[in-house]
Formats: C-alpha cells, structure tokens, sequence
C-alpha cells in the first residue's frame, strides 16, 4: 500500500480528482470557519450586485454606475444573488458558494494549468497537496467573501493557459480572461505586456501573420467584456474609456491616494476586533514626514509622485522593500480578523518565512530552466508569465499594501516550496550543505520575526486617514 501511495502522489493528477480534492477541502471548511457576515468591501460587492435591476426588477448592464469597480465582479455575484434572493439563504452562503468555485477553479484547474505551462512540466501530486496545504494554510478564509482578488488572479492564469494554446477561439478566449481580470482587478491592466509577450512567445516560428491574427484574436475577446464597461462609463459618468474608472468620489484616482497613503504608512488590515475595528494602518514615520512636508501635505498628482521619488529614490526603493515583506507576511488567513492581537511573529509567520525562503531558493536554482530568459528562443517561457504576473504586484508596492495585493507573488512561491520540498535529497545532501542551509533558515526567520516585530509596535489608532 505505501508503495502504491507512493506511485499516485509521484505522477500528475488529472484536474477532475484535483478538482474533487479542493472542493471536498473548502466544502467542509467554509460553513465551519467562524464567519458571519459580509462587512467592508466584501458587503458593498454584494450589495453593487442588486443595482443591475431597475423598477419592476428589470436587468440591464447599464443599471450598473458605481466608479470605483468595475461591472463584472458584481455581475458574478447576481446568480448567487438570486439563489439567496429566491430560497430567503444569507449573503454569506451565496459568497461562500462563489468561494467555493473559486478555490476549486483556482487551485484544481487554474494554478496546476498554469505552471505546467509556464515550466513545461505538470505538477505531481504529492508536490501538488502540498502546495493546496500551504495555501489553505495561509488564504483559506479569504473564500468566505465576495473580494476579488482571487477570482481575478483565477482568470489571470487561465488567460495565460489560453494564450499557450494553438489557434485564434483560444487567443479570443485568453483576450476575454484577461480583460475580465482587468474588470475585476484595475491593476491587472499591468499584466497586458507580459500576456501580449506570452502570446508571441507561442506564436513564434509560425510567422508574423499568425502571430498579428493571434493578438487580434485576443483584442477582439479583451472586447466583449470591456465593451459593456465603456457603455457604463459614457452613460454615467461621460467618460468614453473601457477601463474602470477607479475613483471613488469623481475627484482623484484611488492609486493616487493609495500613493499617499503608502507613503504614510506601511501596513494595513481590515479588522472585526471589537479593540481596533475598521481599518487598521501601522506608521511609516519618516515617510509620513516626508509627505507633510509637501505643498498641501500630499501628492496632488502622478507627477508630483514621480518627482518625489526621483528626489528621494534611495527612501522610495527602501519603503517599496518593506512593503514587499508585509505584503508576503501573512498575519491572518482571512482578510478580516476577528482579534488583531498578537501582532507581529508567531508560528504561522514562521512557516510562511520558511516556506517563501524555500519557494525563492527552488526558483533561483532553476533559474535557467525555469525562467528562461524573455525572449530566448527555448524553453515555454516562463518570463513572460512571470512577468504577467509581477508587473501588477509592483505596481502595488508603492501604495498602503496589503497581503491580498501580493497574492500572485506569494502563491508562486508557495508552489515553488513544494516543487523544491525533497526531504530526500536534503537528508543524502553532504552535512556542511545541511549546515549552511540550516543557519541561512534560521537567519531568515530571525530577521522576518524582527520585521514583522517592528511593523507591529506602528499600530496607530483610528483609520487611514483621508487625503
């Protein structure tokens, strides 16, 4: 038995047992886990789903007239809606129904697709639970809601596995995923370079024709699902762009003021603790010093942004480094706790600092194998996934981060541990190899736990304030 055990985690699964897995995994997990409700943007998705309907509960995608997301995320909430709606079932349930399809598009189908893809080599599926463990380990909560941040990443990857495929239906199907991961996540708009790249990479040798009709392909799908978007837009707001407009109050751009704000500060979390409810931001004192001392205390624009980061370019790329930290250091695996203290390390934080140090060790080993330069003529790639998939989360560094805003980058590396985990090959490794990589692990962990110490003792009271 052990042996046979041994053959089917050592061979790739195919995706309906990974499916099943997944789905028995959060189908026993999300009615248990302790959430009760929808509160914060979770609650104003749902809520954004009922505007489709008009007088006499009549549909119409022009119903639609929020600014700051953008129609397609609440669109996927109405069947769900409904369903509640009709059998008198909580918001909650129909969310976590959503969820639940999710991780198992996500981590079934989409993840595994992916990086076969990317690499050139499908998962086994000993390497495959395991990397489902550590994501269930780190993120499980977050299917509880309506956010959007996994089904966007979701569509990301399989917009990529599209791209990967022969012939111009799976070009116009990457177009139509990749434009409804930019509808759900404005900040995918910066993945369009890498998935235009991947598009070529797998175009190449077929001759510059195929390739033009594969990207038009791809610009006639991105249309479908932007096309109603611009409609909204013009109709509400006068504004004739199929990009979401990703303001809250007609006036300055949210990335704008995230700028501000991840200036001021280096953390945030959404929290349901009675002591610190709402949003909870921890300091960046000099960077908060830095911004008073701008005319009017704050970025009034882009420009003002980049002039300020090219006068201050060393304290710019070191606050970008520590918001890359506290974007990977998961504290909570829900984005709202229901008890913000302890703050700072703990075991969890401890495996998340071993398995991220793993995933990146596994991925610069393989560095020529698996990443591959962007535009050699061997190998599927990977560059341009990589690049699809970090263009955003860089994007993101700037600003008051959050964990779920680096979900692409710590997934990946939480894959990339479980592709590297062979205990095997660390117990017949030379004893000095075994040492050095002990003390460079325990190196890790001790400074994580300073930083994450560090970042803790900045709690400030009260929200974000408003600039």
């Amino acid at each position: 038995m052990p042996a046979a055990i041994a053959r089917v985690l050592a061979q790739p699964w195919p995706w309906p047992r990974r499916c099943a897995v997944v789905l028995a995994l959060y189908a026993a997990y999300l009615p248990l886990s302790g959430a009760d409700r929808l509160p914060f943007d979770a609650g104003e998705y749902w809520g954004l789903a009922a505007t489709f309907f008009g007088p006499g509960l009549r549909f119409s995608l022009l119903h639609y007239a929020a600014p700051l997301r953008g129609y397609l995320g609440p669109l996927l909430l109405v069947p769900v809606r409904v369903l509640c709606y009709a059998t008198g079932g909580p918001a909650l349930a129909g969310a976590q129904l959503m969820g639940l399809g999710w991780a198992v598009l996500l981590y079934g189908v989409a993840g595994p697709a992916a990086w076969a893809a990317a690499t050139g080599r499908a998962l086994r599926g000993g390497t495959w639970l395991l990397a489902v463990a550590l994501g269930f380990a780190f993120w499980r909560g977050y299917f509880n809601y309506a956010l959007q941040d996994a089904p966007a990443l979701t569509l990301l990857l399989l917009a990529l596995v599209a791209g990967a495929r022969p012939g111009w239906r799976w070009a116009v199907l990457g177009g139509v995923l990749l434009a409804a991961a930019v509808n759900l996540r404005p900040v995918y708009l910066a993945s369009v370079p890498g998935v235009a790249g991947w598009l070529w990479w797998h175009a190449r040798g077929l001759g510059g024709g195929p390739a033009a009709r594969r990207w038009a392909a791809a610009a006639a799908g991105a249309a479908l699902v932007l096309g109603p978007q611009m409609a909204i837009n013009y109709r509400h707001f006068d504004r004739l762009t199929p990009l979401v407009l990703a303001t809250d109050d007609g006036g300055s751009p949210i990335y704008l003021k995230q700028l501000n704000w991840g200036t001021a500060f280096q953390r945030y979390e959404s929290s349901l603790d009675p002591a610190h409810y709402g949003g909870v931001a921890f300091a960046d004192a000099p960077g908060a010093r830095q911004l008073r001392a701008l005319p009017g205390g704050r970025f009034g624009s882009y420009g003002q942004y980049l002039a300020f980061a090219a006068r201050h370019p060393l304290a710019v790329a070191g606050r970008c480094a520590r918001h890359l930290f506290n974007g990977l250091d998961v504290w909570y695996p829900t984005p709202y706790p229901r008890h913000l203290r302890p703050l700072g390390p703990g075991p969890w934080p401890l495996l998340n600092y071993a398995a991220l140090a793993l995933g990146l060790a596994w991925l610069l080993r393989r560095r020529p194998r698996a990443l591959g330069a962007l535009a050699n003529s061997r190998g599927p790639g990977a560059g341009w996934a990589l690049l699809a998939l970090g263009l955003p989360v860089a994007l993101a560094l700037p600003t008051l981060v959050e964990c779920r805003y680096l979900l692409p980058l710590h997934l990946l590396l939480l894959t990339a541990a479980a592709e590297g985990c062979q205990p095997r090959r660390w117990w017949a490794a030379p004893r000095w190899q075994q040492v050095v990589a002990l003390g460079a692990l325990a190196a890790v962990l001790w400074g994580g736990w300073q930083l994450a110490a560090a970042t803790a003792a900045q709690l400030q009271p009260g929200d974000v304030p408003t600039y």
